[in-house]
């Protein structure tokens, strides 16, 4: 028998597999290339790796949308629906920060402005946000459930989206006494604008965990990667697993082609 032709099979079979869904995805995602991935641990929930929610090294499924005032669906309004997605209220986006980089980053509100007084969209008295003309503060958020306090009044009339990295929260040491609330959204500690609907690349919906180590970790030896320490505990070891699992299903898949092509050829005899 051909050895070359029973390899090629299984091979063949995923290339074209592969293509397949990438295809797939890019036409549902409407991106290309429909994935990103994920270099820091700033929305990891814990130095152990947890399931359900975005530790470094993920590979990140993002869908475009049109109208991301509309589609996006924030902290604010997941938490007034029950509206969860990895492991918080809300939805994480992708959007290009200043300095030509990508963040993908929870949505915590929409800010607005009635004149020179905030607008929190989809606020509408919850007893878990208080709004004064300088600050927003939301009680009790994320895994940390501390109360987080976001500083607006540099931003007078900058309509957009308030965002943060959950674990930013959940590690932040700036402490302010007003409520005993902490300082971590991206406008107060990177000093961004309120991020605008056309920086909006995309949704976060769906993420493959481990896979992007490898392509990271190509990028720490040529040394475009800072933030290899961010890895969650097990990663490796898990991801280590899924190699292996993925090598033994093709080696049995050659082993059972082998099989079948000798019975055929016996029969032929």
């Amino acid at each position: 028998m051909n050895l070359r032709k029973v390899i090629g099979n299984p091979l063949s079979i995923v290339l074209v597999v592969s293509l397949s869904v990438l295809v797939i995805f890019s036409a549902y995602s409407n991106q290309l290339p429909p994935i990103s991935v994920v270099e820091s641990g700033s929305m990891q929930h814990s130095s152990t790796w947890t399931p359900g929610v975005i530790n470094t090294g993920d590979l990140i499924m993002e869908k475009k949308v049109s109208n991301p005032v509309q589609d996006v669906v924030t902290y604010v309004q997941g938490r007034s629906t029950n509206f969860t997605t990895y492991g918080d209220y809300g939805e994480v986006i992708l959007y290009d920060a200043p300095g030509n980089y990508s963040i993908v980053h929870r949505a915590m509100f929409y800010l607005d402005w009635n004149g020179t007084y905030p607008v929190v969209v989809g606020y509408s008295g919850q007893s878990w946000i208080n709004i004064t003309r300088g600050e927003v503060i939301i009680k009790d958020v994320g895994y940390s459930h501390r109360n987080l306090i976001v500083s607006v009044s540099s931003f007078v009339g900058q309509s957009g989206f308030i965002t943060m990295g959950d674990n930013n929260l959940g590690t932040s040491s700036l402490n302010v006494s007003t409520g005993g609330a902490f300082i971590a959204a991206d406008q107060n500690i990177f000093g961004f604008s309120p991020i605008k609907p056309s920086s909006v690349t995309g949704i976060a919906y769906g993420h493959i965990p481990w896979a992007g180590l490898i392509k990271l970790n190509i990028m720490r030896v040529q040394g475009d990667w800072q933030y290899y320490n961010d890895v969650p505990q097990y990663s490796y070891f898990y991801l280590s697993l899924s190699i292996s699992a993925i090598l033994a299903g093709l080696i049995v898949s050659l082993y059972l082609l082998d099989r079948n092509g000798k019975k055929k050829a016996l029969r032929r005899n």
